[in-house]
């Protein structure tokens, strides 16, 4: 098990990057648009995952390994501090924010749409 679990998290990181590079090229400003696109759309991937109950390999594979590998809490504070350390602290309150609303909204309405397809 704890291979495929590494083999998620793997594809989730290389998806990640990929994803991360593309909207980088496409997207200029200082938001960090790729993180917090990732972490969203993450955030409801992982509550339609939950609220569809999968078993716990199915669970192991995609919600531990791919999606924490396609999340990233980390570079989220990383990049929440650098826009501190920039002095744009607009744009950090607005990044934390939205990321953390926006990101339990979503993992609200990905399990309720989870729940709805088993209900």
């Amino acid at each position: 098990m704890i291979w495929m679990l590494g083999l998620g998290a793997s594809a989730g990181a290389c998806v990640r990057y990929f994803l991360t590079n593309l909207i980088k090229k496409h997207v200029k400003g200082s938001f960090p648009l790729a993180t917090f696109f990732l972490n969203v759309s993450g955030a409801l991937v992982l509550g339609f995952v939950v609220g569809i109950k999968l078993k716990t390999l199915p669970y192991a594979i995609l919600g531990t390994g791919f999606l924490g590998g396609y999340t990233t809490f980390s570079t989220f504070n990383t990049e929440l501090f650098a826009l501190l350390d920039d002095h744009n602290y607009r744009m950090a309150v607005l990044y934390g924010i939205l990321s953390y609303v926006i990101g339990i909204s979503f993992a609200f309405l990905g399990f309720m749409l989870g729940q709805h397809l088993i209900g």
